[in-house]
């Protein structure tokens, strides 16, 4: 070997080092993955966010993110960061009943037993040495599996934007063997006026741009602590929105004789399970295809459309009915009542609807830059956030076609 020669082979095995090492570093860069409840995927166009414009334009964006049905908030966070469809980890809607004991399920149950049937992203993290912090999502507070995040908050909806922000961000000032990597925030305000004064109302756009200053608060307060260059983000949203005429709901009264059934569902997509002793499900779902108008499809939970996945579990109504973009069924029960404060638009339909697609935007040194692509399910976020964190997996039904659309490799 010459003598010029040994320096050279010594300078290309210092660069692979420095690779290496860079490669290694990177794992240990923070990541916070953000959801903004509600964000329609055509927002963007709709709606004034500087920040996550740039931050669309400098990353990784998905035109539409695809929801798991029921489009609803429970299910789709709990999708997010398990890699489950609901009807696989168990939180099928906002609320249901488990059908062996009658117990009802609402947005407040913390209680171990219904969250185990998945493990989210800061429990695999937690089980592989990486510490997390919870800055509200739902099954954060619990414990699932005999873990919980390093650090959480209980879910307080008085706190502002900018209070979360600045809240997450204290965080990141722990001393070092406190300090987590992962992180989540979670906002609903642009939800909550998509509800009540509908998705292109002046309200909903106020909503968008107080979560888009937070958004640069955030911003702000990593380069502050010089960590903006070196921090991953991931900001995504549960489902979409659409209008809700109240000319367009259905009541099951009209459908139905409810004294046989436990009513588990309402809404774009509604839910019933027969009495014992009344009658079967088939029975019901016959009857029920008599009366109903063309708008609204009834299904024996087996026959549900095999797109929608949302078979497989006892929590599932045996009776299913799926509403046409738009419409809803309802109770009369307490109609007079609810009707002054019926909502100008709501979700819970097919995921294949327009109006229900999600946001995804990737921004940070793991992830391409300027990249744009069509369409993703939701159900594949979870082994990206896993893949940018450098833990394995833990058994989940999506795959890798989303970390393999937007990280650098």
């Amino acid at each position: 070997m010459s003598f010029l020669f040994r320096p050279l082979l010594r300078f290309v095995a210092c660069l692979l080092a420095l690779g290496a090492l860079g490669r290694a570093n990177a794992a240990d860069d923070p990541l916070i993955f953000i959801s903004i409840d509600g964000f329609r995927w055509d927002y963007l166009a709709h709606h004034a966010a500087p920040t996550l414009q740039a931050l669309v334009a400098d990353g990784a964006h998905a035109r539409r993110m695809t929801p798991s049905f029921p489009t609803k908030t429970f299910p789709n966070h709990y999708t997010l960061v398990t890699g489950l469809r609901p009807e696989s980890h168990g939180i099928v809607a906002n609320w249901f009943f488990e059908p062996t004991t009658g117990e009802k399920f609402t947005m407040s149950k913390l209680e171990t037993h219904w969250w185990n049937q998945g493990e989210p992203v800061w429990i695999t993290a937690e089980k592989q040495g990486v510490r997390t912090a919870c800055f509200f999502w739902p099954g954060s507070e619990s414990e699932i599996r005999g873990h919980r995040p390093s650090h959480f908050k209980p879910f307080n909806k008085k706190l502002t934007c900018a209070e979360r922000v600045d809240g997450l961000l204290a965080w990141f000032d722990l001393p070092p063997e406190q300090r987590p990597q992962f992180f989540t925030l979670y906002f609903e305000v642009v939800d909550d006026m998509g509800h009540a004064h509908g998705p292109l109302a002046a309200q909903t756009s106020e909503a968008v741009r107080e979560v888009d200053a937070a958004l640069a608060r955030l911003l702000d307060g990593l380069a502050q602590r010089g960590l903006r260059d070196r921090t991953n983000l991931v900001i995504v949203s549960d489902h979409g929105m659409s209008e809700t005429p109240i000319e367009n709901v259905v009541f099951l009264e009209n459908l139905m004789d409810v004294s046989q059934v436990r009513v588990e569902s309402t809404g774009p997509n509604g839910g019933v399970r027969p009495l014992p002793g009344t009658v079967t499900p088939a029975e019901l779902v016959a009857s029920i295809r008599a009366k109903a108008p063309p708008q609204i499809q009834v299904y024996l939970r087996e026959e549900v459309p095999e797109h929608l996945h949302y078979r497989n579990h006892e929590r599932i109504p045996p009776v299913v009915l799926i509403c046409d973009d738009h419409w809803n069924i309802e109770s009369n029960l307490g109609w007079a009542r609810r009707r002054l404060t019926y909502p100008r638009a709501s979700h819970g339909w097919d995921p294949a609807n327009e109006n229900m697609g999600a946001l995804f935007v990737a921004k940070g040194p793991a992830f391409k830059r300027g990249h744009v692509f069509d369409d993703v399910s939701n159900v594949h976020v979870y082994n990206l956030l896993c893949a940018v964190l450098g833990i394995t997996p833990a058994p989940n039904e999506g795959d890798d076609r989303l970390a393999d659309e937007v990280l650098r490799r």
